[in-house]
């Protein structure tokens, strides 16, 4: 009951994907026509949205190969706003979706994704996106990596 009660009034998943992409046309088409080419009329019955968020992964990855970042600010904004008001599920798209999608793809495609977002990453973001990288790129033994993970909550 009380988990109910604490994320009626935040942003619900929709309300995330709708933030992200409203913030960029070019992410905003490109979402659009990915969910209509890969689902049609049965977007909300078959919907996988921490797999289909690789489509505004790419699109970010994409457009920072191209140089083309006029709308990251806009789009990482909205990421804030999510890991700051967003209940357990519009959370998750962004830690586990977004950022460390973000980090992988950039790691398959040899950028810097250790400091080459930072002009764009919020304080919640930016903590958030730095714990991801100790969490997965720390020797540190697991009982360790649970202690220090406390300081990157957000």
């Amino acid at each position: 009951m009380m988990t109910t009660e604490t994320q009626e009034n935040k942003i619900n998943i929709d309300q995330a994907i709708e933030r992200l992409t409203s913030n960029s046309h070019g992410l905003n088409s490109c979402w659009h026509a990915f969910v209509n080419e890969e689902y049609g009329d049965n977007y909300s019955e078959n919907r996988n949205d921490l797999v289909d968020i690789i489509t505004m992964v790419d699109y970010i990855v994409g457009n920072l190969k191209e140089g083309k970042t006029s709308d990251f600010k806009g789009i990482f904004e909205a990421a804030e706003q999510i890991l700051e008001d967003g209940d357990d599920t519009a959370r998750e798209f962004i830690i586990v979706g977004l950022l460390e999608g973000l980090q992988n793809n950039c790691g398959l495609e040899n950028i810097n994704y250790h400091t080459g977002f930072d002009q764009w990453l919020n304080p919640k973001t930016k903590k958030t996106w730095d714990g991801l990288i100790y969490l997965w790129e720390s020797n540190d033994s697991m009982e360790e990596k649970h202690e220090k993970l406390k300081d990157f909550k957000i």
